[in-house]
Formats: structure tokens, sequence, C-alpha cells
């Protein structure tokens, strides 16, 4: 009997090919879906040691974020409202425009991408890129190692915008599905 191999290229494909379905029939049933990349500090050590550098800053944000979303995030009345956060790796390709060569320096241009959705019933009535916007201080500071967040709402095309995201998952067998981080984690792994 042989063993799929779930680190092959066919492999990786599908499955962020599975992710863009996911995000079309979440914002089919009203869900609304942003892109959010996260830029870092320069992280001393290995792409591994970067990866769980960029990893902790991502659970802070979102368990900070939630904060601001419900009173009690954990409330039974909020299960199935929570904001769901697929985050991958990347590095930057290739663009017509010109990227800051600073950018690509810190950490080898290694970022974070953000799939995102977000259910209607919030506790407060702004968008969510106003709400960063306003509130971008209390994510980045001085203490820890995130630089800089930029937000774009999916109005379209959101299989083609959540491969995007995902594309060093498909294109880098050495990051692999298991780069993904998913959002909200499991109350067991909490």
């Amino acid at each position: 009997m042989t063993m799929l191999d779930t680190n092959s290229y066919t492999t990786r494909k599908a499955y962020i090919e599975a992710w863009g379905t996911y995000f079309k029939e979440k914002m089919d049933a009203g869900w609304e879906g942003y892109l959010i990349t996260l830029m870092f500090k320069q992280i001393p050590g290995s792409e591994a040691a970067k990866l769980r550098v960029m990893e902790q800053e991502l659970y802070r944000v979102y368990a900070t974020h939630l904060s601001r979303l419900f009173r009690r995030p954990n409330a039974p009345a909020n299960r199935g409202k929570l904001p769901i956060w697929i985050a991958s790796p990347d590095y930057p390709v290739a663009k017509r425009e010109k990227v800051l060569l600073d950018e690509v320096r810190i950490n080898d241009g290694l970022h974070l991408h953000v799939a995102a959705l977000y259910h209607r019933d919030r506790r407060f009535a702004c968008s969510i890129e106003d709400h960063f916007a306003d509130l971008m201080h209390i994510y980045i500071h001085g203490e820890h190692e995130l630089l800089r967040m930029h937000i774009s709402r999916i109005e379209t095309e959101e299989r083609y915008v959540v491969g995007y995201g995902f594309k060093t998952v498909v294109k880098r067998a050495s990051i692999g599905v298991d780069g993904l981080i998913v959002l909200p984690r499991t109350s067991s792994e909490v």
C-alpha cells in the first residue's frame, strides 16, 4: 500500500485551492474577507527561528484583536462568529511596482499573509480596515517584533487572493501545508 505524499506539490496546491473554496463559501454566506500582511522588524536566527517569533506575534495580535471584537470571545453566543485567520509565511516576488529595498532586506523578505474571515456580528460598527487604522498603536509598538500591517478587503476573486496569500506554501516544500497557522485555535490547544 502506497502512502499519499502529503507535502507533494499537487497536494499542497489542492489544499490551498480547498481553502480558497472555503473562503468563497463563507463570503457567499455573508462573511467579510480580508488579506492582512504582517511585516516584522529584523529577527535574528534561522528561517525556523524567525517563523517561531512571527507565529507568536500573530497569536498576540489575534488575541488583542479578539478582545476588541467581542466582550467575551469564549461565550457560547459567540461560537461560530469568531474571526477565522489562516496565516502563511511568504517571501516577496518580482512585481511591476517597486518594493522598498529595506522591506526585502529585513528577514530576507519573510513576512506573513493572513487570509481573514469576519462575521458581521461584532462589538464595533466600523470596518475592519478602519478599526486597525484607528487602533494600530495597540497592535504595533516598540516592545514587540511587528513592524507594519496592511489590511485589504477581499471584494472578488476570493480563490485567487487566497492562492496569492499562500503561494509560498505551494511553491516551497520546506514550508508546505504544515506552515499554515489557523486561528482560532481549538480550546485544547490554548
